[in-house]
């Protein structure tokens, strides 16, 4: 009984790294503006997406008509709760991390944004 427990519980940790490595989505909120790269977003619920795993991981940060897509390093790490992190540089903050109960995105520096007019 011992056995089977442990083999279930090997075959899903595998299953939720294998899946956080593909490609995941989450929701942030921002209390005040951050900056990605050079973009700076403002405060608000932000839904996040990635594909890609390892160091060239593909992230999209998304809030109504403002869109913008950075890198990052995928993490698979196990959290309690969904949280950002953030760094103080020349006056701004700086998004560093985000981190789902899942997985870790580690912002690299560059990014775009788009903004779309109309709807």
């Amino acid at each position: 009984m011992k056995r089977l427990l442990l083999l279930f519980t090997l075959f899903t940790f595998m299953g939720v790294a294998a899946f956080a490595g593909e490609n995941g989505s989450g929701k942030i909120h921002l209390d005040s503006a951050v900056k990605v790269g050079s973009v700076e977003l403002p405060a608000g619920e932000y839904k996040v997406t990635w594909t890609g795993s390892g160091d060239n991981t593909q992230v999209t940060l998304k809030q109504g008509k403002i869109t913008a897509t950075t890198t990052a390093r995928l993490v698979d790490e196990q959290r309690r709760n969904d949280a950002i992190v953030t760094k103080s540089d020349n006056g701004s903050r700086v998004l560093t991390q985000i981190q789902f109960r899942d997985a870790t995105l580690l912002i690299n520096g560059t990014s775009s944004t788009s903004e779309t007019a109309g709807r």
